[in-house]
């Protein structure tokens, strides 16, 4: 049973800093909900001397961010976008409100949302769920000697992963895109939260995205399915940026699972 609102944490691609995220933030928090957009750990800030982080880094940052709320005895959503599906799967393992309930804790996440994200079956990884993406859909990367992905083609950009713009504005969106660990591609997920009984299930399939097309968005839903629990699906006529291209839609889908618990 929810415990009043829900409080939301949203979680942005890879390369891509949560700024890119706030007007979406902005218009949730709006309509009275605490919605928090959060930097991914392996993400690349201005002047960042680390060694790029893992995977595993991000799945960290997300269980830091949950157990603040959830010890406040708040119910959470946490949603995510691309890549971070899946260190957000990795994370959401035994913090389940029904989980922590039964540690004799209080709060715990009630829903996990995919926006046309990655969903891992144990052992996968990000390059595993991107095997056969054919080589026109796939953005230009090239690896720098620390560990550092960049992406060297920004037109290539736009036009895959905001196809739903003119090219002048995704290439504005584009130019905001960061550096991104390669290793955080590699690492496997070694625990699936979306299995936990209590979570409920989301989806934003959305049909115009070149980046993760529709038939590794079916198989995502797919991992999801298998647990043989409800997913609500929904979908839209949207590219692999539709914080960006459709705002709204995304705003609509982030309301409705809020507010069907």
């Amino acid at each position: 049973m929810a415990c009043g609102t829900p409080s939301i944490i949203m979680l942005p691609g890879s390369f891509v800093p949560a700024s890119v995220l706030y007007p979406v933030r902005d218009a949730v928090s709006g309509q009275g909900f605490e919605f928090l957009a959060l930097d991914l750990a392996t993400v690349r800030l201005p002047n960042d001397t680390r060694t790029p982080p893992s995977m595993y880094d991000d799945a960290a940052l997300i269980i830091r961010e949950v157990e603040k709320l959830a010890d406040q005895g708040k119910d959470v959503i946490v949603i995510s976008h691309s890549y971070s599906g899946i260190p957000m799967s990795q994370a959401a393992a035994g913090l389940g409100k029904k989980s922590r309930m039964s540690q004799g804790k209080r709060g715990g996440i009630v829903k996990l949302g995919y926006v046309t994200s990655f969903v891992p079956a144990l052992g996968q990884t990000s390059n595993d769920m991107l095997g056969d993406v054919p080589d026109d859909q796939r953005v230009d990367i090239r690896i720098d000697e620390q560990g550092w992905m960049w992406q060297t083609n920004l037109t290539r950009t736009a036009e895959l992963v905001f196809n739903d713009l003119p090219l002048e504005d995704g290439l504005a969106w584009a130019n905001r895109f960061s550096q991104h660990s390669a290793q955080s591609f590699m690492d496997p997920a070694t625990q699936i939260g979306y299995t936990d009984e209590d979570i409920e299930l989301a989806y934003l399939f959305c049909e115009h995205d070149r980046t993760i097309p529709p038939q590794n968005q079916a198989v995502a839903i797919d991992n999801l399915r298998s647990t043989g629990k409800t997913v609500d699906v929904t979908s839209i006529a949207a590219d692999h940026g539709p914080m960006i291209s459709h705002e709204n839609l995304v705003v609509d889908w982030i309301l409705d699972i809020a507010s069907s618990l």
